[in-house]
């Protein structure tokens, strides 16, 4: 009975970690889909202009972040830098690091540092990984100091956020001496019905027009 139940134990083991991974395979399969679409719509190139007082700030996996950030970047001119994260990108390797770091604050990012003295506003830019703010942002607000500037988090979310995350972002922003002015977000929709990058676009102009509200 016992070698039995064993047995059953298993089996039901290997099903499930089957299903895991039929399931992770449909997910990043999905994922390079978006990233492809979304390439042909941003295509990143930094900028820093001279006497520009705006930076916008961002680190995206699949895109959508990244289309969010050249929009703010059109709209207010601003300085654009990508952050890099080598352990999220797009892949398997990536998909794993992102789910198992998803509640963490800390990353290998490049630029770890960027001269933030020409600006008056900084805006950072961040997917929500299970409700918090993806790490590399974390990572940029600890290696940075942020004296005097305002700070504004944009995020692109898969359904929700949680309030507690986006407070302990703002917190550790003015432990950083800067000033958190906002947070504002675009709901992109489940993986199976996200919006279109059009329409991503749309909601980020309608949120910057809130923004100078």
């Amino acid at each position: 009975m016992a070698k039995s139940k064993i047995k059953k134990m298993i089996t039901i083991l290997i099903g499930l970690a089957i299903l895991a991974i039929m399931i992770a395979v449909i997910i990043i399969k999905m994922e390079k889909a978006q990233f492809r679409r979304n390439a042909e719509l941003a295509h990143y190139t930094p900028r820093i202009n001279l006497g520009c007082k705006d930076l916008v700030i961002y680190f995206s996996r699949s895109g959508n972040t990244e289309l969010m950030a050249m929009e703010i970047a059109k709209y207010y001119q601003a300085s654009l830098v990508h952050l890099e994260a080598e352990d999220y990108r797009i892949g398997f390797r990536g998909f794993i690091n992102a789910l198992k770091d998803s509640q963490t604050q800390r990353a290998v990012i490049t630029p770890e540092k960027v001269d933030l003295s020409q600006y008056d506003t900084i805006f950072i830019g961040a997917p929500i990984w299970w409700y918090s703010p993806a790490p590399p942002v974390w990572q940029f607000i600890e290696n940075n100091d942020f004296n005097g500037k305002n700070v504004v988090l944009f995020t692109t979310v898969n359904s929700r956020f949680k309030q507690k995350y986006i407070d302990e972002f703002k917190a550790k922003v003015e432990g950083k001496n800067g000033h958190f002015v906002k947070h504002i977000y675009v709901e992109r929709g489940r993986m199976t019905r996200q919006i279109s990058p059009e329409i991503l676009l749309e909601q980020t102009r309608k949120e910057l027009n809130k923004l100078q509200h």
